[in-house]
């Protein structure tokens, strides 16, 4: 489910909670998967303020329903955009696993950076490199739901042809490299399993 590292930053963290039945679990599974593949919601679910992620199809219009594999993702970080994509960053839904087992389940949802599908020709519209992934893996294991996300091969994009680009990306890859993004992906991977 989650992509080998094999170079640059790797990030991980998860979170968790407990029920008293597994019943009770298996119940919140369904209600925690709803938050991990409502990709709109994302910034709301994260229990912190976070970027904002639209669901989109393959030419950039916004889709209002469940994420499936080969959507993009439009993400206007917290910071500054990146100039030659209008001030977003994209990525692909690479890959969405399902698996059930006695008294456990998973899903996972896999992104990869990509273009901008309004501007193909422009190179990856991300800070990282299409090498780097990030993957949510939701879990129900008897009367546990945890959610974890891991960030791998996070190496800074520095193959864009405009300057502007460059200079942004390396800004926010700095960031990122100083532990920029955990906070957010903490945020929301305790937002997925926060009970109500």
């Amino acid at each position: 489910m989650i992509p080998e590292h094999k170079k640059g930053k790797r990030v991980d963290c998860s979170s968790s909670a407990e029920f008293s039945t597994t019943e009770e679990a298996k119940e919140f599974f369904l209600v925690a998967k709803e938050r991990l593949l409502g990709i709109n919601d994302w910034n709301e679910v994260a229990v912190l303020p976070s970027s904002v992620f639209q669901l989109a199809d393959s030419k950039g219009a916004h889709l209002e329903r469940e994420a499936q594999e080969g959507d993009l993702v439009k993400i206007d970080i917290l910071g500054p955009g990146l100039p030659s994509s209008d001030g977003y960053d994209w990525v692909r839904i690479e890959q969405i696993l399902e698996e059930i087992i006695a008294k456990s389940q998973k899903v996972s949802i896999t992104l990869r950076p990509t273009t901008d599908p309004t501007q193909p020709n422009e190179g990856i519209a991300h800070f990282f490199k299409n090498i780097a992934t990030s993957t949510i893996v939701l879990e129900q294991q008897d009367k546990e739901v945890s959610a974890q996300y891991a960030g791998r091969n996070e190496l800074i994009n520095d193959e864009n042809e405009g300057i502007a680009d460059t200079i942004r990306n390396a800004l926010i890859g700095l960031g990122v490299k100083l532990g920029g993004s955990y906070p957010q992906w903490k945020a929301l991977v305790a937002g997925l399993v926060q009970k109500d």
